[in-house]
């Protein structure tokens, strides 16, 4: 971030001199006397600001204070400055004209924050529109009636800025108080919006920094932690949230001293109602040595409407020349995962997690058939076979290029998801169930879906080879793949959610490369393809087998759906298909017959019926019941950091399990290692507690511990030591029995941590109270 230097902003208080503008009172605002209302900022012929000299009395007492203030209507797009402008621009001036009186500060509401010049700076200010206000007191020989003049002086910008300046006059009348009821109402629904103390609104802060004490010039990280319910209130409200984006939360009050952008959002590590807002800061130059406090405004959202905290916390200060320490805790890491690999090696990790993808069950369908493919496709020439294999791959990498666009879109628009989160909506599962039976039945030989000159399902004809059918398989391989997490593909997405654009649409990309490479490598080495056999009439049987195999993929889908939206929604979804393989059936006989318009009319108002109603299918998740029991019947418990914590402070290990059903390798392991009876008999030797974090559906505090870990998906399995809490084993994605025994064998006789306060759960801080005492531990 970078600040304009004072020589640099001297052209801009020339210009603003040179260019104040005067405006002639005129009609304002209805009720309002001449004088008090002025437009201003003209841009060309068109005023940019309206201006309002408002009170919220019209007869007023002499020694009791009032309120009076300055109301700025702006038009579209432009926006004037806060009393800290930020990288450019200019604070807005109230200049009064009271003879006796005593005038209050300005009541600054909580500001909006700018990304201007193409988002290279950032300001503060206000848009729309935003009252200012002051509360006057007048002297006790006040004469009868008072002139009030006020002068104000802004700069409103857009793409063009324009230096602005208003005078308003009013009169009020002494005697005893009464009030104006339109414009007091003004007054208190912008004070409603003014900055509180944290103590008001019930919440306590704190701040941990990256290093010990900050000297002039020092680049540093910190995390604001904001808590509610401090003292165990079991009644406390979730109500407050940041203001979305979390990146806008927190606007800094200290123009002359320090620069700071908010990165991210993180769950608070020991209050489940409060989070923290990690943050990059530097320090001015000539920062003073007298500035020990970090000042600014923080937002919150709630039902009741956007609320401002007052921000006002330490800020140890060293001298320039002075040594400090380095503290490197997990939870100060920029966005919402400290990465700590490269970007070449993260995207090699994507294209091997993308390779062994096409091992998986969900893949592995699609490749089947690919494969056998090749069977015909050879028989017609290289050329016929590397363009099927071309296509494939365009298919796959468009796919993926299209997740990737959505999660960025997504990101951007307030949200956070994590791979394989289209599963998490019941409507996605239906459509892909839908296009699996389709594909099934054409396998089967049902009917044919003509494309031109080819047809999509024809195996063991000349068209098996289609470029348009290989690019819509490569599109059904993606959709099928995401629900499985193959070994290095899970670093990979986390890396890629945690970066910019750029990375994520790169990790995807080699992620779809791996996918791509095992059918571009038959495709384009002729000695392989020749060990494919020659076609003939057992493809036809091998072509429905490989139907049957969809269909298995169909039945998962199925127990999916009962999973996640109960047995009305798997009934309503059973409906639905088995009218949709009806439709197909017609369809077929309209082929057969050879009636071919027929047949494809039929086939576009059956596409049509089928998009528009599946929308009303029944498929809202019914209530969550869980998966984790009580202890008696189930030694599952539902994942919750408290529980965690109290656990291991019993001295019990912990065995964290992150699944979800559509996780196909997370049911692998549950059936194939976890439910085993040797596991089973190590987790009641080694008396460990299990808790499941079931992300079947969507969970945001799932989706953050995966994300604390660096994970975007499932399964991540964590196994935790009583005496090392803050450094959790992270079991492989593919585990074995002698791998998960092991883990809890070792993290039940593990020696104790030297420092039990400086290993926190989870890669989190330690408990805000551990800092006060002591405020910066070595190391």
């Amino acid at each position: 971030m970078r600040r304009l230097a004072p020589r640099e902003r001297i052209p801009g208080l020339l210009v603003l001199m040179a260019g104040l503008i005067l405006v002639p009172p005129g009609a304002g605002a209805t009720g309002l006397p001449p004088g008090a209302v002025a437009e201003a900022a003209h841009d060309g012929e068109e005023p940019r600001v309206e201006v309002s000299l408002l009170l919220e009395t019209e007869v007023a007492r002499a020694g009791r204070p009032f309120r009076a203030g300055a109301l700025f209507r702006l038009d579209p797009g432009w926006h004037i400055y806060w009393r800290n402008p930020g990288q450019a621009g200019l604070p807005t001036e109230l200049n009064w004209d009271i003879p006796g009186a005593r005038v209050g500060p300005i009541q600054w509401p909580q500001p909006r924050v700018f990304r201007e010049s193409d988002g290279t700076l950032t300001t503060y200010g206000y848009d729309g529109e935003v009252l200012l206000a002051q509360e006057i007191t007048l002297a006790g020989d006040a004469s009868d009636p008072v002139d009030l003049r006020l002068a104000v002086d802004f700069l409103i910008c857009r793409v063009l800025c324009i230096p602005g300046r208003v005078e308003l006059s009013r009169s009020l009348e002494l005697g005893p108080e009464q009030r104006l009821a339109e414009e007091a109402a003004v007054f208190d629904r912008y004070a409603a919006l003014v900055p509180v103390s944290a103590e008001q609104l019930g919440i306590e802060l704190d701040v941990l920094y990256s290093q010990s004490a900050i000297r002039p010039g020092d680049s540093f990280r910190l995390a604001l932690g904001v808590a509610f319910c401090t003292e165990g209130d079991g009644d406390c409200s979730r109500d407050f949230t940041p203001t979305r984006p979390a990146v806008e939360a927190f606007v800094p009050d200290m123009p002359a001293s320090l620069e700071l952008a908010v990165t991210g959002r993180r769950e608070h590590p020991h209050f489940p109602n409060g989070f923290l807002l990690t943050a990059e800061a530097r320090a001015a130059e000539d920062l003073p040595a007298s500035e020990k406090r970090l000042r600014g405004v923080l937002g919150l959202d709630s039902p009741q409407g956007p609320r401002a905290v007052r921000v006002d916390v330490a800020l140890p200060r060293a001298p320039a020349d002075a040594e400090v320490t380095e503290l490197t805790p997990v939870w100060l890491a920029t966005g919402t995962s400290p990465p700590s690999t490269g970007l070449g090696s993260v995207l090699a990790l994507a294209l091997l997690g993308g390779l062994i993808l096409n091992l998986m069950p969900c893949v592995l369908p699609v490749l089947a058939i690919k494969l056998f493919g090749i069977a015909e496709t050879v028989q017609a020439g290289s050329g016929a076979l590397r363009r099927s294999g071309l296509a494939y791959a365009a298919g796959i990498l468009t796919s993926m290029l299209a997740l990737g666009t959505a999660v960025i879109g997504l990101r951007a628009a307030g949200n956070a998801v994590g791979w394989g989160f289209q599963f998490q909506e019941p409507l996605f599962i239906a459509g892909i169930g839908a296009v699996l039976l389709v594909f099934a039945l054409n396998l089967f030989g049902v009917f044919e879906i003509s494309l031109g000159t080819s047809r999509l399902g024809a195996v063991g004809s000349r068209s098996s080879g289609d470029s348009r059918r290989s690019f819509f398989e490569g599109l059904l391989a993606v959709v099928l793949a995401t629900p499985c997490t193959a070994p290095f593909l899970g670093t990979a997405v986390g890396f890629a959610l945690a970066g910019s654009a750029g990375v994520i649409l790169a990790t995807f990309t080699a992620i779809g490369a791996g996918l791509a490479l095992p059918y571009l490598a038959v495709c384009f080495v002729p000695a392989w393809a020749r060990w494919v056999p020659r076609p003939g009439t057992w493809m036809l049987r091998v072509r429905a087998l490989l139907g049957f195999a969809l269909m298995g993929t169909l039945v998962w889908l199925l127990w999916l759906t009962g999973r996640v939206s109960g047995v009305d929604g798997l009934a309503a979804l059973l409906a639905f298909l088995l009218a949709l393989a009806l439709a197909s059936w017609i369809f077929g006989l309209l082929q057969a017959e050879g009636q071919t318009i027929l047949a494809r009319t039929f086939a576009l108002v059956a596409l049509l019926v089928a998009v528009l109603g599946a929308p009303a299918l029944p498929l809202q998740p019914p209530p969550a019941d869980g998966r984790a029991g009580s202890a008696v019947s189930n030694p599952w418990r539902e994942f919750e950091i408290g529980a965690v914590r109290a656990a291991l402070e019993g001295g019990r290990p912990v065995f964290v399990d992150f699944t979800a059903d559509w996780c196909l390798t997370c049911q692998a392991n549950e059936r194939l290692v976890i439910d085993t009876a040797p596991v089973r008999e190590a987790i009641e030797r080694f008396d460990v507690a299990l808790f499941r974090a079931d992300w079947t559906r969507r969970d945001e505090s799932i989706r953050r511990a995966l994300a604390s870990h660096g994970r975007a998906g499932v399964p991540l399995y964590l196994v935790y030591s009583p005496n090392r809490p803050g450094d959790p084993e992270v079991l492989p994605e593919l585990l074995s029995p002698s791998i998960l025994i092991e883990a809890l064998s070792a993290a039940a006789s593990a020696p104790r941590a030297m420092d039990r306060r400086q290993v926190p759960l989870a890669g989190t801080p330690p408990r805000p109270e551990a800092f006060r005492d002591d405020p910066w531990p070595a190391g």
